[in-house]
């Protein structure tokens, strides 16, 4: 590569010392375009170097990078919106919960990709130190309003 960066200056250098020299008239204009011809050769001779096969080699190599370098965003960005999501249910069922005056809850959601397309609440694991009263009012809240049956709440009492 650098071979034909110094080649390429080379004939640059010798090119323009020519037409530099040259009187005008039919002389100049015939070493101008040999000096064009000799340019465009000297930028073009690196390329015949190139081994093609390697070239083909290192590009699918590349393109297979970059698909792999893809999935693993994609993958990235469903565990993080995964995430996000389990956190706002979270952070919905604790609102409930002090709206039934449940202090010291904790709540932890898991979400299941849904038919639909989007991420649900499946199930709950609930830590609270309250009532059976409490807890079955808040139980029945979340199966109304997030879907989550009374069989996939798990209750762990502080």
């Amino acid at each position: 590569m650098y071979e034909g960066i110094r080649e390429l200056c080379a004939v640059s250098l010798l090119c323009g010392a020519a037409l530099s020299i040259l009187p005008e008239g039919g002389v100049k204009r015939v070493a101008e375009i040999l000096c064009t011809a000799s340019l465009i050769l000297a930028v073009l001779s690196p390329i015949k170097e190139i081994d093609m096969d390697s070239y083909a080699l290192e590009s699918a190599r590349m393109h297979e990078l970059e698909t792999q370098l893809a999935r693993q965003g994609e993958e990235a960005e469903d565990r993080l919106s995964r995430l996000v999501i389990e956190q706002e249910y979270e952070a919905y069922i604790m609102d409930k919960a002090g709206e039934l005056g449940i202090d010291g809850l904790a709540a932890d959601v898991e979400v299941q990709w849904s038919l639909e397309g989007f991420w649900m609440p499946w199930g709950v694991e609930l830590s609270s130190g309250c009532s059976q009263e409490s807890r079955e009012r808040l139980s029945r809240l979340l199966e109304s309003e997030l879907g989550i049956p009374y069989e996939r709440q798990r209750w762990n009492s502080e």
